[in-house]
């Protein structure tokens, strides 16, 4: 089967931040579409002609997301293989306890996170730099703020405005 790359849109923004030295430097950043929900991944997995029906898919789907909740809500992290490994992180309040007798769990625990990091092996490489061999990016818009008042409190909208990229050739 031919592996078709996937143009993936790219918002050039500008730095707003008058205190940065990069203050004015334009970046890239990925279009943010709205994620895909377990329905909509569901329906991605039948396009690929699995021979198992829609309810078996989303029922193993919602199978395999409460065991790894659970897993992780026990401290045990999650590696699924060709994908990567989910494990939980514990976030400390600013400063820490003074000692191992000081530290307690409701005073210097703020939270805890789950990380995500991406399969490593070579055949199914999902880091950073094999993820950009494997889309197209395509720049696509230019993103601005426009100030609104939402409830009555200022609020920073985001502008898209498209980038026309002339032709490299032009016609004569």
């Amino acid at each position: 089967m031919a592996n078709v790359k996937k143009t993936v849109k790219i918002d050039l923004v500008a730095n707003g931040n008058q205190k940065s030295d990069y203050y004015g430097k334009v970046y890239g950043r990925i279009h943010f579409e709205e994620p895909l929900n377990l329905r909509g991944l569901v329906e991605h997995i039948m396009t690929h002609g699995t021979p198992y029906t829609r309810d078996i898919v989303q029922g193993v789907t919602i199978r395999l997301r409460d065991c790894i909740v659970e897993l992780l809500s026990e401290g045990t992290g999650v590696k699924i293989d060709g994908l990567g490994t989910f494990r939980p992180t514990l976030q400390n309040t600013k400063g820490g306890a003074d000692s191992v007798q000081d530290w307690n769990v409701q005073e210097h625990t703020e939270g805890v996170h789950i990380r995500f990091i991406p399969e490593g092996e070579k055949l199914d490489r999902i880091t950073s730099k094999a993820m950009l061999d494997k889309c197209v990016l395509e720049k696509a818009y230019e993103v601005t703020y426009k100030e609104v008042t939402i409830g009555g409190k200022p609020k920073k909208v985001p502008v898209y405005t498209p980038v026309v990229t002339p032709d490299e050739e032009p016609e004569p």
